[in-house]
Parts: C-alpha cells; sequence; structure tokens
C-alpha cells in the first residue's frame, strides 16, 4: 500500500491537491477485496482527525457512499477540479530561448526521471519538451536551433560542430557527447575558475583588506603648524653683474651635503604635459588619521603591485601622496610636503622625509607643470627661488 499523507481538504496546505490524494488514496484500493462501499468505508481512516475532509465524510449521505462511481462525483462537487493554467507557445518559446547551461555546472551530475544523468543530457531533454511545448516537431523542425545553441558554454559548442537537421538529431549530438570529454572540459574549467578567483581575492586584499593600523606620523604636527606659518618676504640680494661673477659674497649659495640628487629629466611634449596634468591628482590625498594612513598603505602596495618595487616614477606612474600633506605643483616643500618655506629650509632630519619615489613624483610634475595649483592652498609669501632650490626641492615659475 503507498504511503499516504492523511487528508486534511481545508485549503491551508497550497500543496496538498484534493484529487491527487483521491488517486492515491484509488490505487490503495485496487488492491483490497470487497465490495465498494467497504472500500469506501475505509477513507476516514485516511483523513486526518478533525479535519475539515473527516467531517466532510462524517455527514455524507449513504446513497454517495453506496458506489464508487457516486463517492468520486460527490468528491468533486465538494473539491472541484482546479486545472493547471496551460503555457502558450510564445511563453515556450521565451523559457526556450533563456534556458542556458552555465559553465560552473559541466560535468556534474543531476536526477532526470529518477535516473543520474550529466547536467548536458538534462539540459538536452529540457529543451526537447519546451520545443514540443513551443508547438515545433522536433523530428522536422530547426527553428531557433541557431540561437539556442548559442545557450551551451562555449567548451561543449567546440565539440558540436556542424549542422543539423532538426532539434532531434541536435539534441541527440548533445546527449551522445563522451563522457571522458565532458569531465575533461569540466576540469579546465574548474582550474581556470579557480585561477581567475585567486587572482580576484589577491586584488580584493589588496584594495579592501584592513592592514595593521599605523600610529598617527609622529612629524604630523610640525606638518601642520608649517601648513599655517607665513613667512615674510627677505630683501632682494643684489644680482649678478654682466661678467658673471657675483658681486655680493653673502648670497653665494652652498650646495647641501645631505641634499637627495635626482636624474636629469627628459622633455616632455605638450601633448605628454597635458596627460600628466590629468592625472596629477588621479590618486587622492588621504587625510592624516589612522584610517587614512591605512588607506595610503593600500595605495602604495596597489602601485607596487602594479608597477613593481623597483620602478621609478615617471610622467605616466602618479605616486600616493602622504597623508595630511599638500597636492603636488602647489609650491610644496619636497621634503615634508607642506608650505611655507623652501626646502634646503626644511626643518625635519633626513629620516622624516618622504620617501624617495613620493619627492621624485613632486620634483617631476614641478619641474614639467610648475606651481599651478598654488592657488589651491592658503596663500603664502615664499622666499627668492634659485637653481639650486629646484635640485633640492620646492619652487615656483610661471604657470604650464
Amino acid at each position: 500500500m503507498p504511503d499516504i499523507e492523511p487528508f486534511i481538504g481545508d485549503g491551508t496546505n497550497s500543496k496538498e491537491n484534493p484529487h491527487d490524494f483521491l488517486r492515491k488514496w484509488q490505487l490503495a484500493m485496487l488492491s483490497r477485496k470487497g465490495e465498494d462501499k467497504d472500500k469506501i468505508a475505509t477513507f476516514k481512516l485516511f483523513c486526518s482527525v478533525g479535519s475539515a475532509a473527516d467531517t466532510w465524510f462524517k455527514e455524507l449521505g449513504d446513497a454517495d457512499k453506496s458506489s464508487m462511481t457516486a463517492f468520486e462525483a460527490a468528491f468533486g462537487t465538494r473539491w472541484p477540479l482546479v486545472e493547471a493554467t496551460k503555457k502558450t507557445s510564445a511563453e515556450y518559446e521565451v523559457e526556450l530561448l533563456g534556458h542556458k547551461l552555465e559553465e560552473k555546472d559541466v560535468g556534474k551530475k543531476v536526477e532526470v526521471y529518477g535516473r543520474e544523468v550529466f547536467t548536458h543530457v538534462a539540459w538536452a531533454e529540457q529543451v526537447r519538451l519546451l520545443v514540443v511545448g513551443a508547438g515545433v516537431d522536433p523530428t522536422k523542425a530547426s527553428i531557433y536551433l541557431g540561437q539556442v545553441r548559442q545557450n551551451l558554454p562555449d567548451v561543449l559548442q567546440d565539440e558540436l560542430k556542424g549542422s543539423y537537421e532538426n532539434w532531434d538529431a541536435y539534441l541527440k549530438a548533445v546527449r551522445e557527447l563522451p563522457s571522458d570529454i565532458v569531465l575533461r572540459i569540466a576540469r579546465r574549467l574548474r582550474e581556470a575558475q579557480a585561477e581567475k578567483q585567486a587572482i580576484a581575492n589577491q586584488l580584493a586584499q589588496l584594495k579592501n583588506a584592513r592592514l595593521p593600523q599605523i600610529p598617527a606620523s609622529p612629524t604630523a604636527g610640525i606638518r601642520r603648524a608649517m601648513a599655517t606659518t607665513s613667512i615674510d618676504d627677505i630683501p632682494q640680494p643684489p644680482r649678478f653683474g654682466r661678467t658673471g661673477v657675483n658681486q655680493n659674497f653673502l648670497y653665494q649659495r652652498v650646495v647641501a651635503q645631505n641634499a637627495t640628487t635626482f636624474p636629469d629629466l627628459p622633455s616632455l611634449t605638450t601633448q605628454e604635459k597635458t596627460e600628466l596634468r590629468q592625472r596629477i591628482d588621479s590618486i587622492p590625498i588621504q587625510p592624516d588619521t589612522p584610517a587614512g594612513q591605512t588607506a595610503y598603505q593600500a595605495q602604495v602596495a596597489s602601485w607596487e603591485q602594479q608597477h613593481g618595487r623597483s620602478t621609478r616614477v615617471d610622467h605616466t606612474k602618479p605616486y600616493p601622496l602622504t597623508p595630511g600633506t599638500a597636492p603636488a605643483c602647489s609650491g610644496e616643500c619636497f621634503k615634508c610636503g607642506t608650505h611655507g618655506h623652501i626646502s634646503r629650509e626644511c626643518a625635519l632630519p633626513r629620516n622624516n622625509w618622504l620617501p624617495d619615489r613620493e619627492r621624485a613624483w613632486r620634483r617631476l610634475c614641478f619641474m614639467h607643470l610648475t606651481a599651478f595649483q598654488r592657488n589651491q592652498v592658503q596663500s603664502i609669501n615664499l622666499v627668492i627661488i634659485g637653481a639650486s632650490d629646484v635640485e633640492s626641492g620646492n619652487g615656483e615659475g610661471p604657470s604650464a
């Protein structure tokens, strides 16, 4: 006797179909000997106690219990058959054109009609049902075949080259794909996906992972103080004479021994300067806070991953600026990244200077574009600029 769930019949369970229950009960009665009224008497044993179905059977008249035909009629009156909405051909066509087999599912197994089959076999059977539902004879027609073929992954399509006269021929070819080829394709797809995911994870870690919290820079206070300091103009030194001899030795310059030297920069075309101006602020300056320092470390790590740890900056590779510092080309000191002084007068010790790449980037931008962003920061007074100032950091010239 089949296992039958007790019948309730009040409509609260959307999955309970009264006529499915009736058929199961009738199937169970086939093996039972006796007259119809004896079989019908067992109906109450299949009803949930106190349910709507139980109450209905108790109140049912003897005439409706006298034969199976009368009982079925009474049952149909109490629970009319609800016909399922029939799909239109257009709906089948839409579903057919959208039925895809994803790459990630290639080589897996699913159950179809109680048998375990590969997903491409299940896909082919579902396509056949949709073709028939759309009113197409699969033995004669090939309508939509060209579009639906694209719903298989490319790696499987490569194994199904050629043309097919009708749907049956094509679906037969899909079902008969050799298992070893399908499994080999599935393995290659998994390996490629794993490699792709590993790369994505590495990039995500560089971009989003929180790095160890970095304490506030010990020079932050000094830099902030310098940024708000105004230095008055100093008297103009005597100019050089026509002979090129300095007539006032008080103003002779001596190049600092500790100044960092930079290689000569190649000249840039007008187009290259325009592009440099466009990318100069492409990497945002972070605030001098723990969160800003964390974001800055991620920017530096991203730069090194993209360009390499030993790569030098050039006009195509903008470098991240230290949190809390001034923008490039704003008349800033190349050593500490603030305003109010020139680099040769910077109070910071050498071990607190900005990173070499950042100083090189600031100098490169100034040499090619000058201090065109000066009006974007607090107005300050700068001392006279000489040739050695450019080499040691900080300068100003006409706007590029």
